[in-house]
């Protein structure tokens, strides 16, 4: 099922836009040394501004698939850092006021830093495969490309004056290649800019789940076995007509057999969190675990108080 998790972070309620640019370019002064490093390091010239901007566009989209932002990516803004891991001097508040009645935004989040580093490793082994019936041992070359990307963010609230969030985050994804010789190995990885761009993108993404509600998948198993209405309940469940599957659960919920009457409460338990019920989900799982002695209802019911607390924090970040 889909849920909202909340955010790690509590950004206040009066921020409902935000303006999303990119400040962790170098001063223009040193663009000629970062041109120079890319020659010798091999790395695209314009790699790092690049990606830094899909860092921005990650995050934006990040906060536009999410019911509690609004964020607009400021394009065209020249804002400068220091082009390294290290933090630029705060925006002035001034120009921070500028900026978001400019743009009729509450607040900027800004990318403050980035880095990214590159790792490829090649490596062989022995694998066991089967031709025409005989089994033989050839070497496998495997090629591996690990991206980490370093960014760096402060989120400045225009109307509080104040940093309500700085973090640098830092985040690694790979690929990986195989194949008969090297060549074939290193075929089967992106290209090492759109890798870094990919990974830029993923980076932003992943802030904006530290500081925005975002809808996840989670999974809840139920019993669809044991008695042959619990099977017909399954076949309710699976095209979402949730209220014969209940029918049928809470009748079971009070057959003689124990067994059976515990696994029926404990559906209930699932079905009623589904539907957002969480303290009648507690009480058909304390039911399940103390009336029926169902021992996995145990570790559902922690899972319920814990869902039930990001659910209020949930509602403070959203304002109900």
């Amino acid at each position: 099922m889909r849920a909202l998790e909340p955010a790690e972070v509590d950004i206040p309620r009066h921020i409902q836009k935000i303006g999303v640019a990119n400040r962790s370019l170098p001063p223009k002064d040193i663009n000629l040394l970062n041109i120079l490093e890319g020659f010798v390091t091999g790395e695209s010239i314009m790699g790092d501004r690049e990606a830094s901007t899909r860092t921005v566009e990650g995050l934006a989209t990040r906060l536009n698939n999410s019911p509690r932002f609004t964020a607009v990516v400021l394009y065209g803004l020249d804002l400068r850092g220091t082009g390294t891991k290290k933090f630029p001097e705060p925006l002035n508040w001034g120009e921070v006021d500028r900026l978001c009645q400019q743009y009729d935004v509450d607040a900027l989040a800004l990318l403050e830093t980035f880095d990214s580093d590159l790792f490829l490793d090649k490596k062989t082994r022995q694998v066991k495969r089967t031709r025409e019936g005989k089994e033989y041992e050839v070497t496998e070359h495997l090629a591996r490309l690990n991206i980490r990307v370093n960014s760096g963010w402060r989120i400045y609230d225009a109307k509080e004056k104040r940093i309500v969030d700085a973090n640098v985050y830092t985040d690694e994804k790979g690929w990986e290649g195989r194949g008969d010789n090297p060549d074939q190995a290193l075929s089967g990885l992106p290209d090492k800019r759109r890798a870094i761009n990919d990974a830029a993108l993923f980076s932003g993404e992943r802030y904006g789940v530290r500081i925005s509600p975002t809808w996840v998948n989670i999974t809840r198993q139920y019993y669809s076995r044991g008695h042959d209405d619990l099977k017909k309940a399954k076949v309710y469940v699976k095209r979402r007509n949730y209220d014969p599957a209940m029918d049928i659960w809470k009748r079971l919920a009070l057959h003689a057999d124990l067994k059976i009457a515990g696994m029926a409460a404990f559906n209930m338990a699932v079905i009623c969190e589904v539907q957002g019920e969480y303290d009648l989900a507690l009480s058909w799982a304390n039911k399940s675990l103390r009336e029926f002695n169902n021992k996995k209802a145990s570790g559902y019911i922690q899972t319920l108080n814990a869902r039930k607390a990001r659910q209020a924090r949930l509602d403070r970040q959203m304002g109900q």
